[in-house]
């Protein structure tokens, strides 16, 4: 079976003029200001960024996040493993995969449609849910799998048109990180004239559904944030989220909870046994990542790899609330918990309105031999492989800032035209140097519209 273009789809979690990118450990702040000192980030600002940091713990902390990082490191590795095969020197896009047997990382694949559900755009400003059913679908061509998913019926209140969407990871994650936002900053800006305007559509599909589900629950919404939280520490995120509320309605949740990690708690027994442990995939996507690294002028980047994941295992495990509990003590320019946070996972590299980027590191993390950047190339290559104009390169913009600095990168045509020819140069660009790590330089794809 050949693997269809919309499992190939890497949707940007993206709030106003920002973005996170996932499993590529990138967020981009489109805005003019530098980024290095978040202290000296006004609070509307911090608010953005904060939302895009959400994301990139939901990326390394939860199961739905390393599963997706894990299902498009997969299609990269078979895409690059399989041009060298080929008869001639160029290959077609977008890349199929064929399977002929049971093979966890191409089912996984297969399923990451439905597992990340609709498309967050087109937007929607108002909307009204109306109720919600669930479906069983066939996947794989196989008429024994079968998997539930959830379908939302909603109503434009703008336009007054009814719509459609399945429920999933975009949706909780997105929800999730507005409302985390929300908790901290709202007031804050409000007593500055400000506010944290949000689309219905995605940022507000969680919350609008707790009122329906669970009204008393929906009240609270630091439950809230962590039954979106416990949901994605499964598979399938939508699913999860609709049976965890119901289960927490039919046994009167609210009225006999004595804390948030109860919440945790009950949301594990619930899932208990449907998937792999979070040590288990944890350890098997860090393996999966580390792969993409072999030269001993990488080793930084498997040692960042290292030190966030070791370290994320911890608190998800010891502490499974930790993301509500620096919540709650509000501005993050004065929350000692958060700083605490900061401090020892950093953040991934963060890219300006002004196209320069930065990277806080880890505490304790040594950072030779860590380019950050290797990262973005290799998104890069996974638009290469996956799309019929992968060009220019996404990276171009950057390394043009970046040449103030290092005066040995090279910025000219072949970044709009062909970047997969540059491997061959003295001094190598990002995309360059992961094209040549990974033995492709020679090949490339067929018929790219300049």
């Amino acid at each position: 079976m050949e693997l269809e273009n919309k499992h190939l789809n890497v949707d940007n979690l993206d709030f106003l003029k920002c973005y996170y990118r996932p499993s590529f450990f990138r967020m981009k702040i489109d805005l003019p200001v530098k980024l290095d000192s978040l202290l000296d980030l006004t609070d509307a600002t911090f608010a953005l960024y904060f939302h895009e940091y959400i994301h990139f713990i939901q990326d390394i902390s939860t199961i739905y996040g390393l599963v997706n990082i894990s299902t498009i490191t997969y299609y990269i590795h078979e895409s690059a493993h399989g041009i060298p095969k080929l008869k001639n020197k160029e290959f077609e896009t977008p890349i199929s995969l064929v399977s002929t047997k049971d093979d966890y990382g191409y089912n996984n694949f297969l399923l990451k449609p439905y597992y990340i559900g609709s498309p967050i755009n087109p937007k929607h400003k108002k909307i009204e849910i109306l109720c919600y059913k669930r479906e069983q679908i066939q996947w794989g061509g196989k008429e024994h799998e079968i998997l539930d998913i959830i379908k939302v019926e909603a109503n434009d209140t703008e336009t007054d048109e009814k719509f459609w969407f399945e429920l999933g990871g975009n949706h909780i994650t997105e929800g999730m990180a507005y409302s985390c936002e929300h908790y901290v900053y709202s007031e804050i800006l409000k007593q500055q004239n400000q506010s944290l305007p949000a689309d219905d559509y995605p940022y507000l599909v969680a919350q609008k559904l707790v009122e329906i589900i669970y009204p008393e629950l929906a009240k609270e919404p630091l439950f809230v944030i962590a039954a979106c939280d416990a949901s994605l520490m499964t598979y399938h995120p939508g699913l999860s989220f609709i049976r965890l509320l119901e289960n927490l309605k039919q046994t009167y949740f609210i009225n006999r909870a004595t804390d948030l990690k109860q919440l945790y708690i009950e949301a594990n027994n619930l899932s208990k046994g449907t998937h792999a442990d979070f040590d288990t995939i944890l350890e098997q996507v860090k393996s999966q990542i580390k792969l993409n690294f072999r030269a001993d002028q990488f080793e930084g980047n498997n040692q960042w790899i290292e030190i966030l994941f070791e370290r994320i295992k911890i608190f998800r495990n010891e502490i499974p609330e930790f993301i509500t509990d620096f919540l709650q003590f509000g501005d993050l320019k004065k929350n000692q918990f958060f700083g605490i946070f900061h401090k020892l996972f950093g953040s991934p590299l963060v890219i300006n309105g002004d196209h320069e980027g930065t990277i806080s590191l880890p505490d304790s993390f040594n950072a030779d031999n860590f380019h950050p950047s290797l990262f973005w190339a290799i998104n890069q290559m996974l638009r290469v492989f996956s799309d019929k104009n992968p060009i220019p390169c996404e990276l171009k913009s950057y390394c043009i800032k970046s040449k103030q600095v290092d005066n040995k990168i090279v910025v000219d045509d072949r970044c709009d035209t062909a970047p997969w020819t540059r491997c061959s140069d003295k001094d190598l660009c990002p995309f360059a140097t992961m094209w040549r790590h990974w033995a492709l330089c020679g090949y490339e794809p067929q018929s790219v519209n300049v």
